[in-house]
C-alpha cells in the first residue's frame, strides 16, 4: 500500500507537469460548460430553460430554420438576460478563409422578436467571438414593455447558424440564462456617474504566471494591484475575470513581451461585463498590439464607474452591474507558421471605493442548468476529475512499468553473477 501511495503521488506530480514536457504546444480549446439540452424546431415543442448554463449542438441552417428554447416566466420588475456563444475549434478546416455566424433572438409567443443580434468569427478574426447577449428589459405590470408585460408573459430564445466555416459539422453552443430580480431602490445611490477619461495604469509589480481559461466559465481570476504573465498561440483566445463592485472601475495594461519566433502576429484584447455584453470601455471595443513591438503597452479603462444607477439612467447601462468583468486576449495571424507562443503581461488596477456590496450581482459561474445564482463550486467537475484520474493512471502505469523493469533487471544481474 505504501508503494502504491508513493506511485500515485508521483503519478499525480508527473501528470501536473505533463504539459511542460509536451513536445508540441496545443491550442487551448474552449470546453462548453452546462447541462445538455436539445432545442426544438418550433416554439410549441421548445424545451424549458431555467436560470443557469446549458449546452446544445447547432447545425448550419442559415435563415431556413432555427432552434427554439422556452425561457423562464418572470414576475413584475424582474428581467431576463440571455447569452449564447458558439464553441469553435480553430484547428478544424485550418486553411479555410470562410466564417461562421451565430444569430440569436428573444421571441414572443406570437413569433415576433423583441431583441436580437448576431456575431461571426473566422480563423483570420478569431478575436471576434461568436457571442450574442440579449436583454428582455424589466417586465411591467402596467404599460408597454419591449418584451414582457401582463398581456405577454411568454418568451423564447431562437438560435440559428450561418456561414461556410465548419458547415459540415454541428458546433456546441453554450447558453446562459440569468433572471434578475426587481431592482431594489435601496441599492441606488441617487447619483449617476458620467463619462471618465482613461486611466494610465502605472502599477509596478513582479508578474506572476497565470494560465487563462478557455471560456467565460473557466476564466482565470485576477486581482487588483497584481501583474500576470501568460502567452497565446495563433488562433487561441484566453479568458480572465476581475471582480468589480459598485463604485469601482476596472483599468488594465497589456504589454507585449519578447517572444522569439512567435507564431501569432498580434495580441487583441476585449472586455465584457458580467452579462457578457461588450462596448463598455473608453474608445473602441477591442485594441491590439503587434508581436514585433516587444515592450509596447496599451491601457484600457471602463467608460465610467460601475453603478446600479446606470440601469435606470445614464449613457452606459451595461455598466450598471457589479460582478465579474471579463478580459479576453487573442493571438491572431493571417497564415501562422508553427505554434510558438506570443508572451504578454496583464497589470490590473481597480480604482474607486466599493459601495452597496449587499445588492444583487449576476452569477459569475453557473455550472449547469437550474444552478442558483452565485452557487458556483470550487470543486473540480467530472471532466476535470476524469482528466486528473486519466493523467494519474497513465503516470502510475509508467512508474509501475519502470519499477518492474528495474526489479527484473536486478534479478537478471544476480543470475549472471
Amino acid at each position: 500500500m505504501r508503494i502504491l501511495a508513493t506511485l500515485l503521488c508521483a503519478g499525480l506530480a508527473l501528470s501536473a507537469a505533463a504539459p511542460a514536457l509536451a513536445s508540441e504546444a496545443k491550442i487551448l480549446l474552449h470546453e462548453p460548460v452546462g447541462q445538455q439540452v436539445d432545442g426544438a424546431q418550433d416554439q410549441g415543442s421548445a424545451p424549458q430553460l431555467e436560470a443557469g448554463q446549458w449546452v446544445d449542438e447547432l447545425p448550419t441552417t442559415g435563415d431556413d430554420a432555427a432552434l427554439y428554447y422556452r425561457l423562464p416566466q418572470i414576475a413584475d420588475g424582474e428581467r431576463l438576460h440571455v447569452s449564447a456563444q458558439l464553441v469553435v475549434d480553430p484547428s478544424q478546416q485550418p486553411t479555410s478563409q470562410e466564417s461562421t455566424e451565430l444569430s440569436a433572438a428573444l421571441v414572443q409567443a406570437n413569433g415576433d422578436w423583441c431583441d436580437r443580434g448576431s456575431n461571426s468569427t473566422s480563423r483570420r478574426n478569431i478575436d471576434n467571438l461568436p457571442l450574442v447577449a440579449l436583454d428582455s428589459q424589466p417586465k411591467k405590470a402596467e404599460g408597454y414593455s419591449r418584451c414582457l408585460d401582463q398581456n405577454n408573459d411568454e418568451l423564447y430564445l431562437s438560435l440559428q447558424r450561418d456561414g461556410r466555416w465548419q458547415d459540415d459539422a454541428q458546433l456546441p453552443v453554450q447558453i446562459a440564462v440569468v433572471v434578475q430580480p426587481a431592482l431594489d431602490p435601496a441599492t441606488l445611490t441617487g447619483t449617476t456617474p458620467g463619462d471618465l477619461p482613461p486611466v494610465s495604469v502605472t502599477l509596478d509589480a513582479e508578474p506572476q504566471a497565470v494560465s487563462g481559461g478557455s471560456g467565460f466559465s473557466t476564466a482565470a481570476e485576477l486581482s487588483s494591484g497584481a501583474a500576470y504573465s501568460d502567452s497565446v498561440l495563433p488562433n487561441e483566445v484566453k479568458y480572465y475575470k476581475v471582480h468589480v463592485a459598485q463604485g469601482q472601475r476596472l483599468n488594465y495594461r497589456m504589454t507585449v513581451l519578447d517572444s522569439p519566433n512567435a507564431s501569432a502576429k498580434e495580441l487583441v484584447t476585449g472586455t465584457y461585463n458580467p452579462l457578457l455584453q461588450d462596448g463598455i470601455m473608453t474608445g473602441t471595443a477591442k485594441q491590439e498590439l503587434s508581436a514585433d513591438d516587444a515592450g509596447a503597452s496599451l491601457t484600457r479603462s471602463l467608460a465610467t464607474t460601475v453603478s446600479r444607477d446606470l440601469q435606470v439612467d445614464g449613457s452606459h447601462p451595461k455598466l450598471g452591474y457589479p460582478g465579474d468583468y471579463y478580459i479576453t486576449v487573442a493571438g491572431t495571424a493571417y497564415e501562422p507558421r508553427g505554434l510558438n507562443p506570443l508572451n504578454f503581461e496583464l497589470a490590473i488596477e481597480v480604482t474607486g471605493e466599493a459601495t452597496g456590496t449587499d445588492g444583487w450581482e449576476p452569477a459569475a459561474q453557473a455550472e449547469s442548468g437550474g444552478t442558483a445564482a452565485g452557487s458556483g463550486s470550487w470543486l473540480p467537475g467530472s471532466a476535470q476529475l476524469g482528466a486528473l484520474a486519466g493523467g494519474a493512471a497513465v503516470a502510475l502505469a509508467g512508474y509501475a512499468g519502470l519499477w518492474f523493469w528495474r526489479r527484473r533487471a536486478q534479478a537478471a544481474g544476480k543470475q549472471r553473477v
